[in-house]
């Protein structure tokens, strides 16, 4: 299908006057039987011993868990990182949910985090890689300093050069504050960082559900202008990063921002007479959403996987025999992607690039998530290198930025940070990426 008509069409059914649940309830149902369909026109269903087959392999596989560290399996480096001029800056999403609050304690149950989606996944299919077991930091718990400490000097040790901490703000209300305001805190935590406002209501995603507004974030221009005077403070920081002396700042839903150009322009005011100077505001791109971010007011714009690669994603669903048959989600192939360098198919001016070294989202969608098939740290090594080489030879950037979705997103199986499967096989591409480009 055209892909302006495939786009068109996905915007027109997603304003459709129908809940959000329904309109999921009525994708995963198409997903279904779509899938059904193309199996028996294929004569691909497995039945009888066939099947049979797939659930030893399944039950197997699940037996073995967690299992003896396999030949994927790379352990820690022994010797650090040292950075040289002109090595690509790599910036993670950092997720600060890792620790029990009063909200979540009211919406999910006390004492949940994203912990709890982590460790009850399951294998949708043989060979589908979950549940997803954190390595050497376990099921850590961001209120202790220690944690957060070694956080950081595993980034050292293997290139990256600072994280992007989401920022969760609503209506002057802080959510997932505690982890950010400690490392603010603790001077000792020698590492560079700046903000990425998720400036959106939360629902209940959290475990998979949809539709209901936990706490909202108002799309008015009072709020907006609001928003700013809360960062300042981080702005400034020393270990907050600058671009030409200007600090970073990054909206996670441009489209959100009401009167754009204005609320930016008085975020810039108000910064400036704070004595913080112009922020360097970046945008990041949205998958339904594809409006100029520079004619609104922008410094620059950044990609954001999978939304910004989804549409030139190969859709493999067809190609795997899921243990269950009301598998709703979306199996896409990793492999392709880095092969066909899919990534460069998108490009805007400005744009700063992004990666994710996986993902997966079946922790919190179970049945319904969307799974990148075929992730190998040696493919995102090359996805990282085919970036840094392409920013190399880009006149339009102000900094060698390039985003990784993410540090420790581990609901969305998509993380750096060591588990018991690849151990540090992740962080190690990505230093190896640096040092293997340098002339």
């Amino acid at each position: 299908m055209n892909q302006k008509l495939y786009q068109f069409l996905r915007s027109a059914y997603w304003k459709l006057p129908l809940s959000e649940n329904a309109k999921e309830e009525i994708i995963g149902q198409v997903r279904i039987l779509s899938r059904r369909v193309r199996r028996t026109l294929a004569q691909s269903k497995i039945t009888g011993p066939e099947k049979d087959e797939v659930l030893r392999g399944y039950v197997a596989q699940v037996l073995a868990q967690p299992g003896k560290p396999g030949s994927e399996y790379v352990g820690i480096t022994r010797d650090s990182f040292a950075r040289q001029t002109g090595d690509p800056k790599v910036l993670a999403y950092y997720l600060p949910q890792f620790h029990p609050t009063p909200e979540n304690d009211a919406w999910w149950g006390r004492g949940v985090t994203e912990w709890n989606n982590v460790s009850r996944a399951v294998p949708q299919y043989v060979g589908h890689y979950q549940p997803r077991l954190p390595g050497e930091l376990g099921y850590y718990d961001l209120r202790i300093e220690a944690n957060l400490q070694r956080q950081i000097e595993l980034a050292q040790m293997y290139g990256l050069y600072g994280f992007s901490f989401y920022y969760y703000w609503f209506d002057g209300a802080r959510l997932l504050d505690k982890p950010l305001d400690m490392f603010l805190n603790s001077k000792d935590m020698d590492f560079p960082f700046c903000l990425c406002w998720a400036n959106e209501s939360w629902t209940r995603r959290f475990d998979g559900s949809r539709g209901e507004i936990l706490i909202k974030q108002s799309e008015t221009v009072e709020s907006y202008t609001a928003f700013i005077d809360s960062v300042v403070p981080y702005m400034r920081d020393s270990r907050y990063i600058r671009v030409g002396g200007r600090p970073l700042l990054i909206i996670y839903r441009p489209s959100c921002v009401p009167s754009c150009a204005n609320v930016l322009e008085e975020w810039r005011r108000h910064c400036l007479a704070e004595g913080v100077g112009n922020p360097y505001i970046v945008g990041i791109k949205e998958h339904v959403w594809d409006a100029d971010l520079l004619s609104l007011g922008f410094d620059a714009q950044s990609e954001f996987h999978p939304g910004t690669l989804f549409k030139h994603c190969e859709d493999i669903s067809g190609q795997i025999d899921f243990v269950r048959d009301d598998f709703g989600g979306m199996v896409l192939d990793y492999r392709d992607i880095v092969v066909n360098q899919k990534y460069f198919r998108y490009n805007h001016p400005k744009l700063y690039r992004a990666v994710m070294p996986m993902w997966d989202n079946t922790a919190r969608r179970n049945n319904k998530g969307m799974i990148f098939e075929g992730a190998t740290p040696e493919l995102y090594k090359q996805w990282l290198k085919d970036v840094f080489q392409e920013s190399r030879t880009r006149r339009d950037l102000e900094a060698p930025f390039v985003f990784i979705n993410a540090w420790n997103e581990w609901g969305e199986g998509a993380y750096l940070e060591p588990d018991r499967k690849y151990g540090y096989a992740y962080l190690n591409a990505t230093r190896q990426a640096i040092e293997e480009m340098r002339p």
